[in-house]
């Protein structure tokens, strides 16, 4: 395993003479806010790297004899948004953090490595708060990161090869739904799969067992096989036939004559398992949102302000001698900012459609957003879409008003008090509306 060198990052190295050649390097020496903001307005990007390896930022951060005036202008014609939907004046991120969690981390008000931002892996940062951050990727980079968003992006979808990856969770526990809802109705199970053989150590244990074992068979035989998604959005029983279990499963146990399961006691072992695995997913185990959006995930990218002194890591790629660069905190890190910044401004999702299930979790769980948060909207392909908080509040109240009329025929329950499979429901008429429409 690669050790974790705590510290501050090496990307920052003493005050230099920029590169000649970096019209943004030159305007920052220069205190120039104007020329800065045009050389990025003529497609100049504010990511170079001078000899000793600064970005503007890292040069304009370490400037001596600047007053703080003209420092907060330099500041802000380098990160300032040239997007015209984003508000006059809006600065970008710094750093950015993407989770599967995103409703799990709004609710509890901060990072929580380990928790919501669990990434195992022999070089990874498991337990620790990643961030991608304004830094280099490599030491062989001459800009910092292209894309910014990239990783934190990658991060947010959840996915992984293991079976407690949040994708695959989602994926898991709409399975489960499936798997139920023929066992409730009597239908035919398709026994269809090679007999399984599973050893059972302790015969008090064969419940928590079976739902072990269910969960790493859903993964591997038909989630890892791609044949999970095409049936996230049908109805139960049109799914029923697609979910191969095991005809026969023969229970080993030490001392004593082994146990074949066939017919009614199949069903019921088939029934506990299910059970069991639906209720630790529903308890926390799965992000809420990807099982109120019937087994997708919907992943958000949380965009803080400069958060100081984050520590470095390298993991080295799969393939070749390449090392890249990753930065993080030990701590917990809170949304509202610490004594080393980074107060969260901005949450990215990737549609309208999202921001919908979001709301509706919002509600659901008693959560509610910042109230200065700005929402970028961006959908794959298109330019990002800003919603101040005028505009986000307008949306949900649409939202809301909609899914108030989605409730069950003479029904005055409270969404929260709903089953989870009528809250499925609501999610996927929601997303199914002209949402641009709403914020009209």
């Amino acid at each position: 395993m690669t050790p974790i060198r705590p510290g501050t990052s090496p990307f920052v190295p003493p005050q230099t003479t920029p590169q000649a050649h970096d019209p943004i390097h030159a305007a920052v020496a220069s205190h120039d806010s104007e020329r800065v903001l045009q050389a990025r307005k003529e497609g100049q990007r504010a990511n170079a790297l001078d000899h000793e390896r600064r970005s503007p930022m890292d040069a304009l951060d370490t400037m001596r004899g600047i007053d703080e005036r003209t420092r907060s202008g330099l500041r802000s014609a380098l990160l300032q948004s040239l997007n015209p939907t984003a508000p006059a004046g809006y600065m970008k991120p710094e750093a950015l953090h993407g989770s599967p969690w995103g409703l799990e981390i709004l609710a509890s008000g901060a990072l929580k490595g380990g928790v919501n931002d669990a990434k195992g892996g022999a070089q990874s940062l498991n337990g620790r708060v990643f961030f991608s951050d304004r830094t280099p990727e490599s030491a062989s980079d001459t800009t910092t990161r292209e894309n910014l968003r990239t990783k934190a992006r990658g991060y947010s979808r959840g996915v992984g090869i293991n079976a407690s990856n949040a994708s695959s969770r989602a994926q898991q526990h709409r399975l489960t739904q499936i798997i139920e809802c023929s066992l409730d109705k009597d239908l035919a199970l398709s026994l269809s799969y090679k007999p399984v053989t599973l050893g059972i150590k302790n015969p008090a244990d064969i419940q928590s067992e079976g739902a072990a074992w269910l969960q790493a068979f859903l993964h591997n035989s038909i989630i890892v096989m791609g044949r999970a998604k095409p049936l996230l959005d049908k109805p139960f029983e049109e799914s029923v036939k697609a979910v191969k279990l095991p005809e026969t499963m023969t229970l080993t146990f030490e001392g004593s004559p082994d146990r074949t399961l066939r017919g009614k006691e199949l069903q019921s072992f088939y029934k506990q398992s299910v059970g069991e695995l639906r209720n630790a997913l529903e308890n926390g185990k799965a992000p809420y949102l990807s099982l109120l959006n019937q087994g997708t995930v919907v992943p958000m990218v949380l965009g803080f302000e400069k958060v100081r002194n984050l520590s470095s890591h390298s993991i080295s790629a799969t393939m070749g001698n390449a090392s890249k660069q990753y930065s993080y905190q030990d701590k917990d890190h809170p949304l509202c900012g610490s004594a080393e910044g980074g107060r969260l401004k901005e949450l990215e999702v990737r549609s309208l459609a999202d921001l919908a299930t979001l709301f509706l979790g919002c509600e659901v769980k008693g959560t509610s957003l910042p109230d200065d948060l700005l929402v970028r909207v961006k959908e794959a392909g298109t330019k990002a879409d800003y919603l101040n908080p005028a505009q986000r509040d307008k949306f949900r109240e649409k939202i809301m008003a909609q899914a108030a009329q989605l409730l069950p025929e003479d029904s005055n329950t409270a969404l929260a008090t709903l089953p989870l499979s009528t809250l499925q429901q609501i999610n996927a008429q929601l997303r199914s509306e002209d949402l641009r429409a709403y914020l009209a």
